[in-house]
């Protein structure tokens, strides 16, 4: 459980905070000191982070390079109520879930709750998501479900990511970063106008780390990895109402994957491998031979914004990507370090454990719309058709040694293939109307989304060393209309406050890992209303922001995964459940000096079963809603002095959340955790026609032992365990023309 001390002082230190800015702001109440605007898209159109009507969390560049964050991973720490894991297979997807909503599972037959969007392409798979991403301007955190201007299945919410685009000004940075367990990234950024019409940008980016568990066995070690990203954009201003922006990204990864180790045994059965299990971090272990798996991603994107008048513009998304993914766990470090590999010889994959192999690839191609503008001088609206398509397999190898060692070698292997298809058509709008009366100080918008979703799937499957083999095929479709509502009011120039009601659903699907019987059937859509007031205010002449949100979710039909009773390997995802989410966030930032800025976020979250449907047995007080721990909060300062031969900075950052399981099922949980980091620098300082920039960093400086991810074998009667990255520290060079 959370302790209350941690809770102490971090209600101190926010006390503390806002006194101080009361005596800073007496002290020099002849400044002008503001917080600077921060300016969003969350709703497809540019605007003023306090007009949005959004639970959000907004990064900008800057902030990003301060917190070290270079893929969506890691954004998790500075957010609270969005909950990240390395996905079980594979380290280079994650799991995400915002405010309890999300799936473990990733397969390319089911969607995630939480969409990802890359300048506004939604991104169908989430392979790859840990990849550098070389040219960030910012990433958007939309709390909540966003069912009308977001097109896929965003029923937790929405990451957004914007890069850079290509501008009118010639720029150049060059970034070198060194760490421990031999970290290493350059990163290449250039701007370059060919004519007064046409400009381009380009940005490269290579990594490599060592990883922190040593695989003393053959093959890759533990958590070893080198990433490269590229990214290139072209902007042709082809009129004074016309304009192209075509870019293409292209990401990779390869390397080992992170290491599970035994770490508790929960019942007789899994007595055999006590002597083999550890509670606490390793920094070796090893397997007969860890295979190098690997990510890459890629994709193409052209937008056309069409300024026909002030009151009207056209914006065309068109949007081509695929992945290639190769993935290989071995669930058995622990096993074969500690018994000094006296089981390989016994089963064929040479994992004493469980070993998986799985191949995947997928495309996608996607076209939206949008129509944005006023109507009447008093309506504002966005408004448009999406289209997606995407087409994908799947294959996995996964060998069951556990219980090949049991006695039962001929059944000690399961192959399938699957192969899958997704559509889907939408139209939606939203519009904002603001009426004479009341000063214009209220504002009602109406949003509306209908989906039509189609997907197929067949899936061939050996199990058991051809006994078993067979291939089902499923078909799944589904419609739904999702509508909004929002009531705004203005209650001054700095302070206003929302009430809105949200709809979203998911589209069905199918579950790989299913037994056959059930993959053909697969699984129905779920839906989720939510209810949300909130408040956002600017204080103390704008040197303080104050924003804050309540929420209510009832959850029907909820898909959820339940492990079959006789293949340890095996789900199936049922409509078996409902649930009830409540909550609240508070995100504060607050100029505390002219050199000192403090950032807090705190959430808070609630979340029950409220029927739990378990192969026909009620059994909801018996289950625990993943990801869902009840506190988590980031505070952060931030401090800069311009000196003589540059500017000083350095921040301090501490991020904490609860526990929380891992699953539905089971005793895997992430125990309580707080993670301190901070920086040390000097920017700008001058180098002729350039300037230079130096920062130390460290991150996890109380070098905490924590799960990142848990897997309960339920009735095989252990847990393993992955931990999270132990301290690091390091030193970054950028200069910048």
């Amino acid at each position: 459980m959370s302790s209350p001390k941690n809770y102490s002082y971090a209600v101190r230190a926010l006390i503390m905070a806002i006194a101080a800015i009361n005596i800073s702001y007496a002290e020099q109440s002849n400044n002008s000191l503001e917080l600077e605007e921060v300016i969003v898209t969350a709703q497809k159109k540019t605007e003023s982070l306090q007009d949005a009507p959004i639970s959000l969390i907004a990064f900008g560049s800057e902030k990003l390079e301060q917190l070290g964050i270079s893929d969506v991973g890691d954004i998790q720490g500075a957010v609270p109520n969005l909950s990240t894991a390395p996905h079980p297979s594979n380290r280079n997807s994650l799991t995400a879930f915002i405010r309890g909503v999300g799936n473990a599972d990733l397969q390319i037959t089911k969607d995630p709750a939480v969409g990802v969007y890359l300048d506004g392409v939604y991104l169908g798979r989430s392979a790859g998501l840990t990849a550098d991403i070389a040219d960030v301007q910012a990433i958007e955190v939309l709390r909540g479900p966003q069912g009308t201007l977001y097109g896929r299945n965003t029923t937790g919410g929405a990451i957004s990511i914007r890069s850079a685009q290509a501008d009118e000004e010639f720029s150049l940075k060059q970034k070198f970063s060194k760490g421990n367990r031999g970290y290493w990234r350059t990163l290449t950024q250039v701007n370059l106008p060919i004519t007064d019409t046409v400009m381009v940008r380009a940005a490269f980016s290579r990594s490599a780390e060592d990883g922190w568990v040593e695989n003393i066995g053959t093959g890759k070690d533990f958590g070893e990895q080198q990433k490269q990203a590229l990214r290139l954009a072209v902007r042709w201003l082809v009129s004074d109402t016309l304009t192209l922006d075509y870019a293409f990204d292209q990401s990779e990864i390869n390397g080992g994957q992170l290491a599970y180790q035994l770490t508790h045994i929960t019942n007789p059965n899994g007595a055999g491998l006590a002597p083999f299990s550890r509670n606490t971090r390793q920094s070796a272990l090893s397997v007969n031979n860890l295979e190098k798996s690997s990510d890459d991603v890629s994709g193409h994107s052209l937008t056309a914004s069409w300024f026909i008048s002030d009151d009207l513009t056209i914006k065309s998304i068109t949007a081509y990507r695929d992945l290639d993914e190769f993935a290989y766990q071995d669930y058995s470090a622990s096993a074969h370090h500690f018994s000094g590999g006296a089981f390989p010889s016994m089963v064929a994959s040479g994992a004493e454990i469980l070993d998986t192999r799985t191949d995947k690839v997928q495309d996608q191609i996607s076209q939206e719309i949008q129509f944005l503008g006023t109507l009447y001088g008093k309506i504002d609206y966005v408004a448009g058709l999406y289209y997606f398509k995407e087409k994908g397999r799947e294959d996995q190898l996964a060998s069951l040694n556990l219980l090949a060692l049991g006695g039962f070698p001929e059944i000690a292997e399961e192959y399938n293939e699957v192969d899958a298809s997704a559509e889907s058509l939408a139209a939606f709008s939203q519009f904002e109307y603001t009426p004479d009366l009341l000063e214009q100080r209220l504002h009602l918008t109406l949003g509306m989304r209908y989906t039509n979703d189609k997907r197929e799937a067949s899936k061939y499957d050996n199990l058991f060393n051809n006994l078993n083999g067979t291939t089902v095929n499923g078909e799944q479709s589904s419609s739904k209309f999702t509508p909004s509502i929002t009531v705004a009011y203005d209650l001054s120039d700095d302070i206003n406050a929302y009430a809105k009601i949200a709809t979203a659903y998911r589209a069905g699907g199918f579950n790989t890992r299913g037994t056959e019987s059930r993959f053909a059937s697969g699984f129905d859509p779920e839906e989720l209303l939510a209810y949300e007031i909130g408040s956002k205010a600017e204080l103390f002449n704008r040197r303080v922001r104050l924003n804050l949100a309540a929420f209510l979710y009832e959850y029907t039909d909820l898909q959820v995964d339940q492990s079959d009773p006789v293949n340890i390997i095996a789900t199936d995802t049922f409509n078996a459940g409902e649930a009830e989410m409540s909550g609240a966030e508070i995100d504060l930032t607050a100029v505390l000096s002219r050199d000192l800025l403090l950032n807090a976020s705190y959430g808070y979250l609630d979340a029950n079963y409220e029927s739990f449907i378990q192969y026909g047995q009620e059994v909801s007080n018996s289950k625990n809603v993943p990801s869902a721990p009840q506190h988590s909060y980031n505070i952060s300062l931030d401090y800069a002095r311009t000196v003589s031969f540059g500017e000083l900075n350095a921040a301090l950052n501490y991020s904490w959340e609860d526990e929380y399981y891992f699953s539905s099922q089971g005793v895997a949980r992430k125990d309580d955790v707080g993670l301190l980091g901070a920086t040390l620098g000097v920017r700008n300082i001058a180098m002729g026609d350039g300037e230079l920039s130096v920062q130390l960093w460290g991150k996890n400086l109380e070098n905490k032992n924590y799960a990142a991810h848990e897997i309960d074998w339920a009735a095989s009667g252990f847990v393993t365990t992955i931990f999270g990255e132990p301290r690091s520290f390091g030193l970054d060079v950028t200069l910048s023309f």
